[in-house]
């Protein structure tokens, strides 16, 4: 482990990698080209031709240097694939089979009961821009909000009945002011979850976008309760940047967010509270919501496209 501002040295003991005697998993991306009504021979044409680029052996040596053993059989083994650097070109000797269907089904059930429990707030913008058309094309379909109260209820069904997890929205006064309130507290979802997704229908879009405020004050909120045997998360979706009024300290409360962020999550004493963001719509910050996450160990996601806020929202849920 490395502390803050360490640089990393060379190893004392050189690593090298271990095969194990019952067999390896290959970890493949299998490349597949789809006979489907709306796949047309133009598309799979230009698949064939990728497929076949891919599997040139002048291609297939450009992933060596990246670590990554060719698809190729034809292209042999070179560096850095070598024994100097503790790596067996002959290894692994033992394959291990894909499991079958079955098992698979089996091993992702034992997850969700096996899990780690989560502790998780989930924190909603709701800005006078989340009423605007998800689809632009379409003015008189759903709004950005219609979709996330949609994703947002599903995904409350994803967690297990003893998580805890608590709904927090987000907008401002006519003048500015951040206002936060909590749809519910962190608390067992199970009895809640009905009422809660009952709540989230009944959202409205209001005025600003406190983004810096809401972050902050959420963060706070779960580190001051924070419970080491839990996931500790804050999950922010937003379509819209920074927008409280004082655009004058909007760098100086960036600035101290990622620098508490960043304090109390790494070394020997840290409460790691990770902060998920997605980047809802084309009006958000990718970029930085990227660093608030990135301060956090934890992962950003977007939804560029406001129409696949379901998709995005489930793969977020499913880091709990």
């Amino acid at each position: 482990m490395l502390d803050q501002g360490e640089k990393p040295k060379k190893p004392r003991i050189p690593l090298v990698a271990i095969y194990p005697t019952e067999g390896t998993l290959y970890s493949d991306n299998p490349f597949f080209i789809l006979d489907a009504p709306w796949v047309s021979p133009a598309e799979a044409a230009a698949a064939e031709k990728f497929q076949a680029y891919v599997q040139e052996p002048a291609n297939q040596k450009k992933v060596l240097k990246y670590g990554f053993r060719p698809g190729n059989p034809e292209v042999p083994l070179a560096a850095p694939i070598v024994a100097a650097n503790g790596v067996n070109p002959d290894q692994p000797a033992t394959l291990l089979g894909v499991p079958s269907g079955k098992v698979m089904v089996d091993l992702l059930s034992a997850w969700a009961t096996q899990r780690k429990g989560a502790r998780v707030m989930l924190v909603l913008d709701v800005s006078g821009s989340m009423g605007d058309p998800a689809d632009p094309a379409d003015p008189s379909g759903p709004t950005k909000l219609d979709l996330a109260k949609e994703a947002v209820s599903n995904g409350l069904g994803n967690f297990k009945p003893e998580d805890l997890v608590g709904l927090r929205i987000f907008t401002t006064s006519d003048d500015g002011t951040p206002i936060v309130t909590d749809l519910s507290p962190v608390a067992p979802i199970g009895p809640n979850r009905e009422a809660l997704i009952n709540q989230v229908s009944t959202l409205q879009p209001l005025r600003g976008t406190p983004l810096y405020d809401v972050t902050q004050q959420s963060y706070n909120d779960m580190l001051e309760a924070y419970d080491p045997e839990l996931i500790n998360a804050v999950v922010v979706l937003t379509d819209g940047m920074n927008d409280d009024g004082t655009p004058e300290d909007d760098k100086k409360q960036f600035a101290a967010l990622l620098a508490d962020v960043k304090l109390n999550s790494e070394g020997e004493n840290s409460k790691p509270v990770r902060i998920f963001t997605v980047a809802y719509g084309t009006g958000a910050d990718p970029r930085e919501l990227r660093q608030i996450s990135e301060a956090s160990n934890a992962t950003a996601y977007q939804a560029t496209d406001a129409t696949t806020i379901n998709q995005v929202f489930a793969a977020v849920v499913s880091n709990f």
